[in-house]
């Protein structure tokens, strides 16, 4: 049997396993998955209903027995560090080495951090995996204030997120208006009302040139000298 290893436990490399065992090719394949998250593949597209009910299972793409069943290795929490092409094998991060025939990369994207001075500072979240959205529940809990940067779609979601978390929150958007890829200044202009009628207060042509604060989030300072005063910072600017 050729060996198929893939990485990337994502969607798209839970996509592929599930095509391929329904066409059959695991009866001629050895498919090994490794996965940089502890959990397998869930759904992203619906992650923000993870604050609903706070259960990875409900986003599950399919249970561990599924991937048993099939025969599929799937090996969590241990991403590949290093690939040699010439004797054809991969190494992960934990020292585990396998080798392959055929070698597929489905690695997804990751949140874009932007430059900000001072984002290493405790209190600045990304939103891109369940173990950020838990990170965000666990310290949200000790705090009264979140600002997210990024006013699209998944930018929104997270405020929604956090004002649900009981947090007074605000969205910081560099450009002149809420989601200026997908809506016209009429439509940012109707979305923008009804976002600030839920209780978020909307912030558009902001620039957040520095996080503030000894050690942790404390205030924002924005590119026209003003300040605001928040305990934490959601990012989600975007995906490389």
């Amino acid at each position: 049997m050729k060996n198929i290893i893939v990485i990337g436990n994502g969607m798209v490399g839970y996509k592929f396993c599930e095509k391929f065992a329904a066409k059959g090719g695991l009866a001629t394949h050895k498919l090994t998955v490794f996965g940089a998250e502890p959990l397998a593949a869930y759904d992203r597209v619906h992650l923000s209903e993870y604050f609903e009910h706070q259960d990875a299972d409900k986003l599950s793409m399919a249970p561990l027995d599924w991937y048993a069943e099939q025969g599929i290795e799937l090996i969590l929490g241990d991403p590949v560090s290093g690939i040699d092409t010439a004797a054809k094998t991969v190494h992960s991060r934990h020292g585990l080495t396998r080798a392959y025939d055929i070698l597929i990369f489905a690695t997804g994207s990751s949140c874009f951090m932007p430059d900000i001075v001072g984002n290493e500072k405790a209190g600045v979240f990304p939103y891109r995996t369940i173990a950020d959205l838990r990170e965000i529940i666990r310290y949200g809990n000790n705090c009264g204030s979140a600002a997210v940067l990024g006013g699209g779609l998944l930018g929104l979601e997270a405020a929604r997120a956090a004002l649900d978390l009981g947090l007074k929150t605000h969205v910081l958007e560099a450009a002149p208006r809420l989601m200026a890829r997908q809506l016209d200044e009429r439509g940012a202009a109707v979305l923008k009302k009804q976002i600030e009628a839920s209780g978020v207060q909307v912030h558009v042509a902001t620039v957040t040139e520095e996080i503030e604060g000894s050690g942790r989030v404390q205030s924002l300072r924005f590119s026209d000298g003003s300040r605001l005063k928040t305990d934490m910072l959601i990012v989600s600017a975007g995906i490389i």
